[in-house]
């Protein structure tokens, strides 16, 4: 009986080494995740505030009037095609260049004292987007007004 005891004993204690070195291992590389998880987020975040930073310009041609949106925030809607890159270093043109884009922006996103009765169909603009815009799957696309740094006639 006694020797059934240690035998108990022995095999308990091996277990419970086991599991304790195996719950510190299990810790360590807990804090390696951890530690590789948040490396690559800072990675992340940078370059996600990078292309934040960066702008395109366009060029393109207002397909009609400037009208104003019957929404909350009474945007302005500009239609526009003939969509041309002046800088596109997120290469987005191919979503605007066949069907053209809509850009809803406000009063204060238009340039120096251009207001929306002065943007007609057939003139042409040069609009400046922040970043990777994010845009509606529609035909054409919709680009939001906070993606829109400026819109100037040219």
């Amino acid at each position: 009986m006694k020797k059934l005891a240690i035998t108990l004993v022995t095999i308990f204690a091996a277990i419970s080494l086991a599991a304790c070195s195996g719950n510190k291992k299990t810790a360590e590389s807990g804090s390696e995740d951890t530690t590789m998880s948040s490396q690559k987020n800072q990675t992340t975040n940078t370059s996600s505030d990078a292309k934040e930073d960066q702008e395109s310009i366009f060029t393109a041609v207002l397909v009609e009037d400037a009208v104003q949106n019957e929404t909350v925030d009474q945007s302005i809607r500009l239609f526009l095609n003939e969509v041309k890159a002046v800088e596109d270093p997120e290469e987005i043109i191919g979503t605007m260049k066949n069907d053209g884009v809509i850009l809803n922006v406000t009063e204060e996103q238009l340039a120096e004292g251009l207001t929306e009765d002065q943007l007609k169909a057939g003139d042409s603009v040069k609009f400046t987007l922040k970043g990777l815009p994010v845009m509606t799957m529609s035909i054409p696309p919709q680009i939001a007004g906070n993606a829109v740094v400026k819109v100037e006639k040219i």
